[in-house]
């Protein structure tokens, strides 16, 4: 597709949305801008480009294109409008990957951050690779800043929404449970976005495939596979993870915690394999990745109680999988805005090491009734009186741990800010510690 003299509406002005505009600049396009936010417009310095004060039907039909943010949802007024009169529409990840030589694709529910920055830091061993899409730093920056690189991609639900054409050579799906059903409104249309990853591999393209998630696939391509309880290209014997005969390293030599955490290594592992990386450099790769901040963070320990920062578990499955990777009794921190989620698999499934329920935010409600009395529990408002409840509840060897469950928007404007106030909260509850 070439995109000389078209008329582009990029539609969201995220990252993701800039960069695109800075990428469509570069390909001379007539690029125009507009956000329903006309205040981030004000902000925003991109040259040669065309700022839009509003939409309407019949602007919408000037343009032979657009590119729209992940935050947009299908049933966009404007969006509506395009597709009742055949005007493309794509996303920013279907746009940038179309000057992408060689990239790679990662989506799941849970651990794509995770799985995306290890098999970077494995490829680095060999290649020069770059960690690009939902992780912070969108494609079509790495497009323009990394040309030779291949681009490592962490992808969204919401990015595949407008990527008919996306085309990587290695693809997954680490995992899927319930998540963003405000969105997608059902488990089969948000399983259904997630498979599509793998719609438009061709016959000498792989497919990394998690076998204890019970991901199918059917198209013809090579697969290689990981599973922690049957035979597969990359599996568990006897404490240690193996590719086919290669030990690559032991469970605990790792610094990642979890069975979650020991199936993104595998899977990332399979990356390398594809990439004939050898195995040494795959180990030492492994050995070296240091975890992301706000998932399953240590913050400290004091007073001989433990503080977990796991702000960023936004779904059930995560947080069950933090319960299970944090050793002894635990004190939990549950809360935040709704995202439509069903909370009685939460509870019903929750480790009995958990001592304390902390329910805050807006759907504190909404746990409280799945709770139906299972553990024992306190409500409150926020964040901060969450934690001042867990500091008087928590006795020596206890873990005061923040997984909410659910995403932050009702009080933060994402995980992170979220985490950072967690741990602020911490260095203050040590400082008041100190003085007595």
């Amino acid at each position: 597709m070439k995109f000389k003299n078209l008329n582009v509406l990029v539609y969201g002005l995220s990252m993701s949305g800039e960069w695109a505009s800075r990428l469509l600049i570069n390909k001379r396009a007539n690029v125009f801008l507009y956000d329903d936010n006309f205040e981030i417009l004000k902000t925003k310095t991109i040259k040669n480009c065309f700022m839009l004060n509003s939409l309407n039907e019949n602007l919408i039909e000037q343009f032979d294109l657009i590119i729209v943010s992940p935050s947009i949802p299908l049933d966009n007024e404007f969006l509506v409008k395009a597709n009742e009169r055949n005007i493309t529409i794509m996303s920013e990840l279907e746009f940038a990957s179309m000057f992408c030589k060689n990239y790679v694709a990662i989506t799941g529910t849970n651990g794509k951050t995770t799985t995306t920055e290890l098999v970077t830091d494995i490829l680095n061993k060999k290649y020069k690779a770059v960690a690009c899409g939902n992780i912070g730093y969108p494609l079509s920056r790495a497009v323009l800043e990394k040309k030779n690189y291949i681009k490592v991609i962490e992808v969204s639900s919401f990015m595949l929404e407008h990527a008919n054409k996306f085309s990587p050579h290695v693809a997954t799906i680490l995992n899927i449970s319930p998540d963003h059903l405000i969105r997608h409104k059902t488990m089969e249309n948000y399983t259904a976005l997630k498979k599509s990853i793998f719609k438009n591999l061709k016959s000498n393209d792989y497919a990394v495939i998690n076998l204890d998630d019970n991901i199918h696939l059917t198209s013809d391509t090579l697969k290689i596979t990981y599973s922690q309880k049957h035979t597969a290209d990359v599996y568990l014997k006897d404490g240690a993870i193996y590719l086919h005969e290669h030990k690559i390293a032991n469970i605990n030599e790792l610094k990642l915690t979890g069975k979650h955490n020991i199936s993104n290594i595998m899977c990332a592992i399979c990356f390398g394999y594809i990439y004939k990386v050898r195995p040494e450099l795959i180990r030492q790769a492994i050995l070296s990745y240091t975890p992301e901040h706000f998932r399953i963070e240590n913050v400290g320990v004091i007073n001989q109680i433990k503080f977990i920062n796991d702000s960023k578990s936004t779904n059930i499955a995560s947080t069950l999988a933090s319960v299970e990777s944090t050793k002894g009794a635990i004190i939990i921190l549950l809360g935040g805005s709704n995202k439509m989620l069903n909370f009685d698999e939460l509870f019903n499934k929750l480790s009995k090491r958990v001592k304390f329920v902390i329910l805050y935010g807006e759907i504190a409600e909404n746990l409280e009734k799945a709770n139906n009395n299972k553990f024992d529990y306190s409500t409150c408002v926020d964040l901060k009186e969450a934690f001042n409840i867990a500091t008087t509840h928590a006795l020596a060897g206890d873990t005061i741990l923040l997984s909410p469950a659910t995403a932050s928007y009702d009080q933060y404007s994402n995980y992170i800010e979220r985490g950072k106030h967690f741990n602020e909260l911490v260095m203050n509850y040590e400082t008041e510690c100190a003085k007595k």
